[in-house]
């Protein structure tokens, strides 16, 4: 009966404990520091830094995400890339965290936006999410805003520049449990023939087609979307993908693909179920080095 009894006590004391650590989990967040060096960005991008963000899903850091923004101030970037996911697709959903976000760092930093899922179902869906991607584009306008979907826009500095792509998925490739096959002209019919005599940067929000990235041109590939995989394990990885897929090939950190390199942020917070356990919540710092 002692036995039993220990037992219940120390099965109630893990619970407890795994409990508190998915709270702050949730609550909290840790600075990523990545280096990318290619032959193909220009000398006078050397040290070039930006944050990335993805998957914040209209979550609030601390009253007007004072602690995100702070600590962005801190890494001093030289721009912002959002990878997506800002806000969450549901009717009627608030979205006032995430405007009050982007418009704060369009005022400090030039911002470019390629849309996530969430963002890109409320702009296809009026019948069912009304004029909410009407209201949202209305409410994020900024002059330092590139939003990007299925375009590309272009940084210059010192008489030289790097392409930035934004890439908005057809919803086909997001289904859920398998990876639809990508047709061959798919991403030169979105975003047209890749420069490949230049840097190309791709915002990417689903990682799932990296392959299918490198071989269009992209250089560096910005993703988020799979949320770390919810529980990373030791040895195993990120557990199950946001398309209900187990143990994802990419869902955080740094892949590779020949020349090509591809960054996926764990991202900021979670969506419908609000769980992470040892998969904390990412603020991504890049920063681009000549060689």
């Amino acid at each position: 009966m002692k036995d039993k009894k220990k037992w219940m006590m120390a099965a109630a004391a893990a619970t407890g404990a795994l409990i508190g650590r998915i709270c702050y989990e949730c609550r909290h967040f840790t600075t990523e520091y990545y280096d990318v060096a290619s032959d193909k960005i220009p000398e006078a991008f050397e040290g070039f830094r930006f944050v990335v963000l993805s998957d914040l899903h209209n979550y609030d850091f601390d009253q007007g995400n004072r602690q995100l923004l702070g600590a962005i101030e801190r890494l001093k970037p030289d721009a912002v890339m959002i990878a997506g996911d800002m806000i969450d697709a549901h009717p009627g959903a608030d979205m006032s965290a995430a405007v009050r976000m982007v418009r704060d760092l369009c005022d400090r930093w030039p911002v470019y936006f390629g849309n996530g899922n969430h963002e890109q179902r409320i702009a296809l869906y009026p019948e069912t999410y009304g004029d909410m991607y009407a209201r949202w584009c209305k409410a994020i306008r900024h002059p330092n805003l590139h939003l990007l979907r299925n375009q590309h826009t272009v940084i210059r500095k010192d008489g030289a520049y790097i392409n930035i792509y934004g890439l908005e998925l057809n919803r086909t490739y997001y289904k859920r449990f398998r990876k639809v096959p990508m047709k061959k002209w798919y991403l030169t019919e979105q975003l047209g023939i890749c420069d490949r005599k230049a840097f190309n940067l791709l915002l990417a929000h689903n990682p799932l087609y990296f392959d299918e990235y490198a071989d269009w041109g992209a250089d560096l590939v910005l993703s988020g979307h799979v949320h770390g995989g919810v529980v990373i394990l030791p040895f195993l990885g990120g557990v199950i993908s946001p398309q209900v897929r187990l143990f994802p090939k990419y869902y955080a950190g740094t892949y590779f693909r020949g020349k090509s390199e591809m960054i996926v942020s764990r991202g900021l917070h979670m969506h419908s179920f609000r769980i992470r356990l040892f998969n904390m919540p990412e603020l991504s710092c890049v920063t681009l080095h000549h060689f």
